[in-house]
């Protein structure tokens, strides 16, 4: 009971950071698209690694509170596997769906996250952390 009680408590911080993170990710996947000009898959991943990266921090000192994983360094290696596994389930989902469905990147961006969402949660919360 009280493992299911702590995963649910995690999970509640993990929208609370993982809204953060997206709204970092997607606000920087604008600006790079429509102000500077970069292509939107690229600026997708580069905000993607910049959500990622804040991401980090924010789990590993307000959510996941023990890892089980002791090398700091290979936790992080391991950590950013998962992004790069929820990087390419995130530019897929925005590809399909701007180039098959014609919906709008940003539309595509919010629709892919929720499913990245799903991704990092689970493989972080059961491979990484107690």
């Amino acid at each position: 009971m009280m493992t299911k009680n702590k995963t649910v408590t995690q999970a509640a911080k993990y929208l609370v950071v993982g809204g953060i993170c997206t709204i970092v990710d997607m606000g920087l996947l604008y600006i790079l698209t429509e102000y500077v000009g970069i292509y939107y898959l690229l600026s997708a991943a580069l905000s993607f690694t910049t959500g990622v990266t804040l991401n980090y921090f924010m789990c590993t000192g307000w959510i996941f509170e023990e890892s089980k994983i002791k090398n700091k360094g290979v936790e992080i290696l391991l950590y950013f596997v998962i992004s790069i596994i929820g990087l390419l389930i995130n530019v897929a989902g925005i590809w399909l769906l701007t180039n098959f469905f014609a919906l709008h990147f940003m539309l595509s961006k919010f629709l892919a996250t929720a499913l990245t969402l799903i991704w990092n949660f689970c493989s972080r919360k059961y491979l990484l952390h107690i």
